[in-house]
């Protein structure tokens, strides 16, 4: 085939679609934009930036800071796709979906939100790939980031299984492939692309590009001119002062009674729970099955769950998704706690893209429900705290630091 397509970015997804690209014909190189040329492949060029000479296309990921090839992309009005949108091409032209699909992107909750709308399809065949990992009727088939491109890779380690539904986790933005579309939220934004993009910019400028006659799932507050179905306060799906989930829909309307049992701050899994019903509304699954996920659901790991260490409760918010405003919500559920609180927290570098801003973090070491803090991470030596070098070893070091009926707030950032 004709086009040249350069594809930025090896360390997020940029090798795997130069890979596939080639195999299908196409003239293709990787470029490796950070200097972390690894081993790769036999059959993929990967250049620097500057060995880089002719292309028809170049592909880069929504975060990729403004560098002087893309600049030149744009001068030579050269055609310029984001990995969503290469990630989507890629996968409608060689037909590797074969089956109903969902996906999820969001500043937060897409991982719960997925966790749950796994549940609500009793009779489906579902490939669920998520943050936690690739599951295939809830066995685990292996683990990948949640970078757009891995959903090619998702696809392709779970043919053999023939999925019926689809469920895609995806960072950043949506790739075009779902038939429903789901925004989480757009609050708690954080800037990208080297501070010249918002996260929700991206997220949003992914909805143009919307699979023909898909349904967009959103938060009423967001106004967008497509098909859309919206849950929250204002929206088609909310929840009634009685606790229960009311939905009012163009052709049917009624209410779901979800019971969330113990285990995991109930009041965290609200915003995914309400958002994975009305997800699961638009891909008409029954009030019923719906209602039956939430039987014997005990949260995800990671992701505000409670649980016993050695006689110490222990709340687990160590997470890929963590932020600030995630500790504050930790240190609310377990406010009421007595007992010794010590609070581990920070990051694994090596795990994550964006850690924690370590001014904020001293900010919130100051906290008065706080009774002693261990701090994970290099970048989080602040002085007159214990300092560990990862989530476990903080985790062990709060053990010799508390006695059981003690507490064990777990606010690590890593990728679980």
């Amino acid at each position: 085939m004709g086009t040249a397509y350069g594809v930025l970015d090896i360390n997020h997804g940029g090798l795997l679609l130069a890979e596939r690209l080639r195999g299908m014909g196409y003239d293709a190189f990787a470029v490796d934009v950070y200097g972390t040329r690894r081993d790769v492949s036999a059959g993929v060029p990967v250049l620097k930036p500057d060995e880089v000479k002719g292309f028809d296309a170049l592909a880069a990921p929504v975060h990729m800071p403004p560098i002087p090839l893309l600049q030149r992309a744009y001068a030579e009005q050269k055609a310029v796709y984001t990995h969503h949108e290469l990630t989507g091409l890629i996968i409608r032209q060689t037909g590797l979906l074969n089956c109903k699909c969902i996906e999820v992107t969001g500043t937060y909750g897409k991982t719960t939100t997925c966790a749950i709308l796994a549940r609500m399809f009793p009779r489906e065949d579902v490939l669920l790939h998520n943050s936690m990992g690739l599951f295939f009727n809830g066995e685990r088939l292996g683990r990948l980031s949640i970078t757009p491109a891995n959903i090619i890779k998702a696809l392709e380690v779970a043919a053999e299984k023939k999925p019926t539904l689809c469920i895609f986790e995806v960072s950043l933005g949506l790739c075009g492939i779902g038939d429903v579309s789901v925004i989480t939220t757009l609050d708690r934004d954080y800037p990208i692309a080297g501070g010249s993009l918002m996260a929700s910019d991206a997220k949003l400028r992914a909805i143009k590009g919307l699979k023909q006659g898909g349904v967009l799932v959103c938060d009423a507050s967001i106004k967008e001119n497509v098909k859309r179905l919206t849950f929250g306060r204002g929206g088609d799906v909310f929840y009634a002062p009685d606790g229960r989930v009311r939905y009012r829909l163009p052709d049917k309307d009624g209410w779901v009674r979800i019971r969330f049992s113990g285990g995991f701050d109930g009041a965290s899994y609200r915003g995914p729970a309400l958002c994975a019903i009305a997800t699961a509304l638009a891909m008409g699954a029954s009030p019923e099955d719906i209602a039956g996920a939430f039987e014997g659901f005990e949260g995800v790991e990671g992701r505000m769950k409670f649980s016993t260490l050695q006689g110490r409760v222990l709340l687990d918010n160590s997470n890929s998704g963590l932020n600030i405003k995630g500790v504050e919500r930790a240190l609310d559920a377990v406010e009421e706690d007595e007992g010794w609180k010590v609070l581990v927290i920070g990051e694994e570098a090596y795990n994550v893209c964006d850690g924690l801003d370590p001014a904020k973090v001293s900010e919130i070491l100051g906290d008065p429900r706080v009774d002693e803090a261990i701090l994970v991470g290099d970048r989080m030596r602040i002085g007159g705290h214990a300092h560990a070098g990862s989530l476990e070893e903080g985790l062990a070091m709060a053990l010799e630091k508390t006695s059981p009926g003690d507490t064990i707030i777990s606010c690590v950032k890593t990728w679980r």
